[in-house]
């Protein structure tokens, strides 16, 4: 198990008993006819249910298989960055482990990375989930992050994906980054393509989707935004807020000045003058930031 493979195949886990075998039969299915070695890489964020005894049961079937086991639930994106520290593949699939995902698109994803691109994003054209709890809030979700990160990749939220190892090196995951992968893997220059796959409907098991991890995904929007607009010039940021506090300062003291000298207003009862002050340091503080 140890030994390096050509192929391996994330699968974060959690509470997905009545999945996780079958689904690893289709893997095993989608892949039989290629001439490939392989290894699924099965991670278990914490299920409460019998997923993890299951997992440990199939590891002791499979010689292809590892299961790393969390504690307690830490997310979909840990659980792909651990999975991609402990493949060994030279190419890595992600995709989720509650059967809506098709192993059998795996293949052509192969064929498309084989086309000399470095990162294949599935595209869920026709997705099978419900209308209202999911499907609106991801096109929103889709629609805002291409605005603002101008990425060309049109579903983001999508977990199966082919990556080359190189690329995978150089990620670096935390928060609910996953949703962001395509565009920090523009970030890094690689070549992107994107195909359609085939999304089936949830047959057993219960979503993990709700719409409180809206507020997560805004917020690592912005760090997203942040990293990929201004990751090697934090200057243009923190100094252009440091020069719009400085000059508030400036004007601020003017004010104090002009009313100290024309309108008899001592310093110490003007509160322009602390305001003032204040924004100066502030100023300072943002531009040594920046720099």
């Amino acid at each position: 198990m140890n030994n390096k493979v050509e192929l391996s195949i994330i699968l974060p886990v959690f509470n997905e008993e009545g999945n996780i075998v079958s689904l690893l039969k289709e893997i095993d299915e989608a892949l039989c006819t290629r001439n490939i070695s392989y290894e699924i890489v099965a991670v278990d964020d914490g299920s409460q249910d019998k997923s993890r005894d299951l997992l440990i049961e199939e590891y002791e079937k499979r010689s292809n298989l590892k299961v790393i086991l969390f504690r307690k639930n830490f997310g979909q994106t840990a659980a792909f960055d651990a999975g991609f520290q402990y493949s060994s593949g030279d190419k890595i699939v992600t995709m989720d482990a509650d059967g809506q995902n098709d192993p059998a698109d795996i293949p052509r994803m192969l064929d498309e990375l084989n086309r000399n691109y470095d990162f294949v994003a599935g595209w869920r054209k026709n997705r099978k989930d419900g209308t209202f709890s999911r499907n609106i809030p991801s096109k929103v979700a889709n629609y805002l992050i291409r605005r603002i990160t101008k990425t060309k990749i049109k579903d983001l939220g999508c977990s199966l994906k082919l990556y080359r190892r190189e690329i995978t090196k150089d990620l670096h995951l935390y928060g609910e980054m996953h949703r962001f992968i395509g565009v920090l893997v523009e970030g890094l220059g690689a070549r992107v393509s994107q195909i359609e796959v085939n999304h089936r409907p949830r047959l057993m098991g219960v979503s993990k989707y709700n719409l409180n991890r809206t507020f997560k995904v805004v917020l690592d929007l912005i760090t997203v935004w942040f990293l990929r607009s201004y990751q090697t010039k934090p200057i243009y940021v923190f100094g252009g807020a440091g020069l719009l506090t400085l000059g508030l300062s400036a004007i601020s003291l003017g004010v104090v000045a002009y009313q100290k000298f024309f309108n008899n207003i001592w310093v110490h009862k003007n509160p322009l003058f602390i305001i003032g002050m204040i924004l100066g340091v502030v100023s300072i503080k943002f531009i040594d930031i920046g720099l």
